[in-house]
């Protein structure tokens, strides 16, 4: 929490300097060639980075977090899925963050969309996969569906042994870039373009040269491209002026980095500098204003958006516990707060036993209860976590050593007495826990290496039993 407040104290720190730093720029071009001033504003026109953050980094990022996460890969490794279950998996993510969301699986030979296309994987009609399944790409951003055109971000996905599983990814309508652009292009009075390293436009604010269908219309086929590399060329310069029609253009060409892309903005100049003299108050007001909203705008999005990928990437998808990430997170926060902690590391007794005679379904079903029993049996303000298999692990902030080995010895008894039974089985389930204190040590592996230590002495002493560590 003091690292996101910390974060958005910088980000309006920004926000300001950087409207502190345009204002005076604007201000002493208004002295000098119009074009000049122009060309300086535009190089730090902010709400062309907003555009790109919100549209492209959006999608990107959470797409990226998504595939990191390996959310799918339970689908991706099975040969018959459940396409339902994925579906509607799809669906809420795109009623979530507002676009598409797509599934290429490899073992089953499907391509599945959030808006509901199912279709299998085949050379003739889904050729984007097997070229980009060759080319080894962890990830591109590329154009599909002729009949309605989308920006495809397209993420590679591989299982623990390194084995391709398929891709996984997001998508966008062009109709809805297209809408945002206009909007843009209106409020601003700039065209932009987006190019691919082909010199293909794949998007723009100027429907004329849009992609549509298969058609894409490449750079130097706008008449003011020669011009422009040309002059590029002579002075070295990104941004150059450009007459046409008798109207001076300025276009500044910026990397879109993320993407592998280029952004060319395309701005007509108004030669009055009173005019722009008159207006300097009123902008210079409705700009500060614009970024403390954009600002807010961005705070709220990225709170919102940052807190849903947290939850999945800083859980254990079986039991909801927190995973080895989170309790790693939650101990340096501890240890910077120099909070004084204990640390429970427990173990069901003889799991293996219990997968061997019943199954993983029945084994997963044993975690799962377990895990409830422990979140149970102690307070809100400690941190529960799966630390692997079988294995659990607690932290207790501001908790003595002997009132965690009350807690262990709760949740031991609760373990134990507790009915393990369905239909088909019924089990005596029981756990073995490992208590140590935390004020000795500066590191969460030195704490559990002591908690390791008790866990392994319960084990030899017959299980089921709570001991504490003696260092």
């Amino acid at each position: 929490m003091t690292r996101i407040k910390s974060l958005r104290q910088t980000m309006l720190v920004g926000f300001l300097l950087v409207a502190g730093i345009i204002s005076l720029v604007a201000y002493y071009a208004i002295s000098n060639m119009v074009g000049e001033q122009s060309r300086l504003q535009q190089q730090a026109m902010s709400p062309v980075f907003a555009l790109i953050d919100q549209e492209l980094m959006k999608p990107m990022y959470v797409g990226m977090a998504l595939a990191k996460a390996g959310v799918f890969k339970p689908y991706l490794e099975q040969s018959e899925p459940d396409k339902t279950a994925l579906l509607a998996y799809l669906q809420e993510l795109q009623k979530e963050f507002g676009f598409g969301f797509f599934v290429a699986s490899e073992k089953s030979g499907f391509h599945m969309e959030s808006d509901g296309t199912d279709r299998p994987l085949l050379e003739n009609s889904t050729e984007w996969y097997f070229e980009l399944r060759e080319k080894k790409m962890d990830f591109r951003a590329a154009l599909g569906k002729t009949n309605d055109v989308h920006l495809f971000m397209d993420f590679r996905q591989l299982n623990e042994q390194g084995e391709f599983l398929g891709f996984v990814g997001v998508s966008k309508s062009l109709r809805d870039f297209l809408e945002v652009f206009s909007v843009y292009k209106q409020k601003h009075g700039y065209d932009f373009l987006f190019v691919n390293t082909n010199n293909e436009i794949l998007l723009t604010s100027d429907p004329r040269v849009a992609p549509t269908g298969s058609a894409v219309t490449s750079l130097a086929d706008l008449d003011w491209y020669p011009e422009w590399q040309q002059v590029s060329r002579q002075i070295n310069s990104q941004s150059n002026l450009i007459t046409r029609d008798g109207r001076d253009l300025l276009i500044t060409e910026m990397p879109v980095n993320a993407l592998n892309w280029r952004l060319f903005l395309i701005s007509p100049l108004e030669a009055r500098k009173q005019a722009i003299t008159q207006t300097f108050i009123g902008n210079l007001v409705l700009m500060i204003a614009s970024f403390l909203l954009l600002y807010f705008l961005v705070s709220r999005v990225s709170g919102h958006f940052q807190s849903t990928v947290s939850r999945r990437v800083n859980t254990d998808p079986l039991t909801g516990l927190s995973n080895r990430l989170h309790v790693e997170d939650r101990f340096q926060a501890l240890l910077e707060a120099r909070t004084p902690m204990s640390l429970i590391l427990a173990d069901i007794d003889h799991f293996k036993s219990v997968n061997d005679q019943y199954g993983h379904n029945v084994g997963d079903k044993v975690i799962r209860k377990v895990a409830d029993l422990l979140v149970e049996g102690v307070r809100k303000v400690d941190t529960v976590g799966r630390w692997g298999g079988e294995e659990f692990i607690i932290l207790l902030p501001d908790e003595s050593l002997d009132s965690a080995v009350q807690v262990a010895e709760r949740i031991r008894e609760s373990i134990a007495a507790y009915d393990f039974r369905s239909d088909d089985w019924q089990l005596n389930i029981s756990i073995s826990l490992g208590v140590t204190r935390a004020s000795q040590y500066e590191s969460l592996a030195d704490l559990i290496h002591a908690a390791d230590k008790a866990l392994y002495r319960a084990k030899n002493e017959g299980r089921n039993r709570v001991v504490a560590s003696t260092e």
